[in-house]
This record gives C-alpha cells, structure tokens and sequence, in this order.
C-alpha cells in the first residue's frame, strides 16, 4: 500500500472519530482535534521541509552535473588546441631544422623528404623524395646524411624516388676513423638495429667509450668528417682487434628530412679493388 493511502485513509480516520466526538460533546471534540492536529502539521511541515530540501538537493546536482560537463568539454577543446599547438610547433621545428644546418664547405647537398623508414627489419633501408627528377645514374652510391650525421647511401634510384641502405644495415661498410686518434677502420651494422660495430682497429690502438667516430673519406662513397656515431663499449675477447661497439649519431626513430650529396663518386674502374669497402 502506498504512503498516500496510508495517509489518505489516517485523515478519513480521524475525521470519523471527530465527527463521533461531535455528536457526543463539541467541547471534548475540539481539543481531540487540536491534540491531532498539532502533530499532525508539524509532521507535514516537516515532511514538505525534508521534501523541499530534496527537491533543492537534486536541482542543484543537476546544475553541478551541467555545470562539470560544460567545464569538461571546454577542458578538452583546451586540450585539443593545445595539441594542436605543440603539432605545429614542432612540425614548425623540423622545416626549419634544415634551413638552419650550415653544410660543409665546397659541399653541394640536394634535401630530400624522407617518406619511410624501416630500421628494425633484417633489411634496413628508406626512401626518399627528392626534389628534381634526376636519372638513376645520378643517384648511384651517392651519400645520404641528416642534421646529425650519417644516415647511409643511395643504393636505387627511379623518377623522384631513391632508396637508401642505411648505415645500420648489417650490408653497410663504411670507412671511418675515431676523431680523437685519427685511427681508422670500418663501421658495419650489427643485428642490433640501434648498435654499429667498429672493426679492425687493433688491440693495441687507443679507443675509449666516449670517442667520436666520423667518416675517414678513404672508401670513395662518403666523404670526410660527417658524424658517425659514439663509442659506447670497447671490449677485447682474445682476437687481435677490439670489438668495439657505437651508438649512431641519427636518431632513425624521428627522421623527416635527409641530403643527398651531389657529390661524383669515383669511377668504376677504379673502385673495382675496392668493392669489399663500399658495398
């Protein structure tokens, strides 16, 4: 039964009883009455008190509710913008970051967009976008390095396209020295994708954890004194030479721009004892 009938069926109750005590005495009548009205309105100020605060209570959840699902949806347009922002800021950072690279002297570089990059796969290579269509005989065994060092060398060429096997693939040779000692040997790629090995430097040879490696310039692909890396380990396990392991200098995890160097790489016949270095 609801609390309305209840309620409906208390009042006809009371008033049979005060109709009884009417007819029996009017004076005893009214103050039963009083006696049951007293409480009973102090109950219902009570009751509609109670109700009047609940009513409140739910009106001004609701306008919180409103109210924190408006400051929501402008927190995430804040956000948004935000992103949007920082995106073009650093989308800003990386076009300008080749406006302000001061290449080597006497050195004619082309810029190429880098559109893909597959560093940690067994061949490690990227294609590049380049800026005129040029003949694939141009392209060939040309040097590719970014703002931070060396990413490697063109390998194939088509219309605007070139691909280039970077320098962590474990096919790529490259001639270089440590900087400090001017000793040179070879860097190869290793099956760690982010780990270049230097090789043949002697047990003997001073090399630390810390020295610069760079291009020695003597494999007739890369030229002198582009950075190749830093010497992270320097190990001796009985041979003759040290293994030697560097961190490359191009982080090939955030690349977007790279330079092509319009430099003529030596002529075949030359390079035709020397293809154990250059390939």
């Amino acid at each position: 039964m609801s609390e309305r009938r209840v309620a409906v069926l208390f009042a006809v109750a009371v008033a049979v009883l005060l109709a009884l005590l009417t007819l029996q005495s009017p004076e005893q009548a009214g103050d039963m009455a009083l006696w049951f009205e007293g409480p009973i309105k102090r109950f219902v100020a009570v009751v509609g008190g109670a109700v009047d605060r609940v009513r409140e209570d739910r009106s001004t959840r609701a306008a919180l509710e409103r109210e924190n699902e408006e400051l929501r949806n402008r927190l995430r347009s804040v956000e948004s913008a935000y992103a949007a922002v920082v995106g073009a800021r650093l989308e800003a950072d990386l076009m300008s970051e080749p406006l302000r690279f001061e290449p080597p002297p006497h050195a004619d570089l082309l810029r190429a967009d880098i559109v893909y990059v597959d560093h940690r796969s067994w061949r490690r290579t990227a294609i590049l976008h380049l800026p005129e269509d040029r003949d694939r005989e141009d392209w060939a065994r040309r040097p590719v390095t970014t703002t931070d060092g060396l990413l490697g060398r063109v390998v194939s060429a088509s219309s605007r396209y070139a691909r280039v096997l970077l320098v962590t693939d474990r096919a790529s040779s490259v001639g270089a020295m440590i900087e400090r000692t001017r000793r040179q040997g070879i860097v190869r790629g290793t099956a760690d994708a982010g780990t270049l090995s230097l090789m043949f430097l002697p047990l003997q040879v001073d090399v630390r954890p810390g020295d610069r490696v760079i291009t020695a310039g003597i494999d007739g692909v890369f030229p002198r004194g582009v950075p190749i890396g830093t010497i992270t380990s320097v190990e001796s396990n009985g041979d003759l030479f040290h293994d030697i392991r560097i961190a490359p200098s191009v982080d090939l995890g955030s690349l977007s721009h790279a330079f092509v160097w319009r430099r003529e790489p030596l002529p075949e016949g030359i390079m035709d004892g020397a293809d154990g270095i250059s390939r």
